[in-house]
């Protein structure tokens, strides 16, 4: 337990001192989910602390027209770490650190006046999509007290997912109080058995520390200002001309191709090896509606060399070790990142490596500027089923508009 400490203050003194990016500390709450009602003994309260860095993006670039930023709202990229400690110790202590991005998803303005400042200013507070993806440390995961049969956390080392909606809400003093809502979800994607997995659904209320960033966001973001003659105004910029959506340098459909190789887990006990391998390529359109979104659809073909192994030992007849999908696709771009999800269904499959529905979760880097008609990119990619990881993909891709 000392040791635990040590590791949770080192970590949260490093973040308190880093420079420049906004810092949040937090509690945590939550419950574990279990997966099964057969694993209702899991279920367990947890309580923790979380550190965040953060830092704000606007990014955009020039063409004829001026300067055109690909989001309405600046958006926020930056790292957290988090110490969680569970009562009943399923899989010891957690200790996790993730990359996230929070992005607002609506905005609510509000009057006040700033310490130091002698007339009132409406400034923004966001409701904000957060999104984490890391790494999450179990300091006991073989603890045989809570968990006799050792069927969830096969490892200590697993993956940290989280997706959640947060609420900023200003003070005078240019802090903010942090009100928060996530969903979390560890495993090891069969990288090591067993892999049930932990579900967590946790609340959290966190405190931004005041500094010059934060002042700065506020004078840079839309806000009206009284001035002495009782006139408002936008004292920055005028936003419409900012806006987007009139340039189609920017919009319409493109065309998507990817290929993947990968390694694939077999779920079956008895298994003849830890993975096989596993080719995917992908083709598709997408319609990009806003310069950093845009929706579509893709086809996958998928030659699984895992499905020879699955079909013996369900005895099934042969088939051709190939997996047919469909999927819809949602994928957000953060200048040279691109945020890539999709829902699926198979076409054609064996029936009992896996369930008809999947999911696919990547995070591509992004060659070019956004506006080419050819780009490249590379990235990784989770396949799930039922949000338990099967497959893992890095893909090298095009897009053609």
């Amino acid at each position: 337990m000392r040791r635990i400490l040590t590791t949770a203050i080192l970590l949260f003194a490093t973040l308190r001192l880093a420079a420049q990016p906004q810092k949040t500390l937090s509690l945590l709450s939550g419950y574990t989910v279990p997966n099964s009602s057969e694993w209702d003994y899991i279920k367990d309260i947890s309580i923790g602390v979380d550190g965040a860095l953060s830092w704000r993006q606007d990014w955009g670039f020039e063409d004829t027209n001026g300067c055109f930023p690909l989001l309405r709202f600046p958006y926020d990229m930056g790292v957290r770490g988090n110490f969680t400690y569970f009562p009943n110790g399923i899989a010891g202590q957690r200790i996790g650190v993730s990359g996230f991005i929070q992005e607002p998803i609506m905005l609510f303005k509000r009057w006040i006046t700033f310490d130091g400042d002698s007339v009132p200013s409406r400034v923004p507070n966001y409701l904000n999509l957060d999104m984490d993806c890391g790494l999450a440390f179990y300091t006991d995961p073989y603890s045989r007290t809570p968990n006799p049969d050792n069927v969830f956390i096969g490892s200590y080392l697993n993956c940290l997912v989280q997706i959640g909606l947060s609420y900023s809400h200003r003070l005078r003093d240019y802090s903010q109080i942090v009100f928060a809502a996530r969903f979390a979800h560890s495993s090891n994607g069969y990288l090591k058995k067993p892999n049930k997995g932990l579900n967590y659904l946790q609340l959290s209320i966190g405190y931004t520390l005041p500094a010059k960033y934060n002042n700065s966001i506020i004078r840079v973001s839309r806000f009206d200002t009284i001035d002495h003659s009782g006139q408002t105004f936008m004292p920055v910029v005028n936003w419409q001309r900012y806006w987007p959506y009139g340039n189609p340098a920017f919009r319409g459909g493109e065309w998507l191709l990817s290929y993947s190789p990968g390694i694939v887990m077999p779920r079956y006990t008895g298994a003849s090896r830890k993975y096989f391998y596993a080719h995917t390529a992908q083709a598709g359109w997408l319609y990009r509606f806003n310069p950093a979104r845009a929706v579509g659809a893709t086809l996958d073909l998928t030659y699984n060399y895992s499905h020879t192994a699955v079909i013996r030992h369900w005895h099934e007849d042969y088939s051709l070790p190939f997996y047919i999908g469909i999927a819809g696709v949602y994928e957000a771009t953060y200048h040279r990142l691109t945020l890539h999800t999709a829902l699926a269904a198979y076409l054609a499959r064996s029936e009992h490596g896996t369930t008809p529905l999947y999911e696919r979760v990547g995070l591509y880097y992004n060659f070019g500027s956004e506006h080419r008609r050819l780009r490249h990119f590379v990235g990784v990619a989770l396949k799930s089923h039922m949000a338990h990881i099967d497959f893992i993909e890095w893909h090298y891709g095009i897009k053609i508009k």
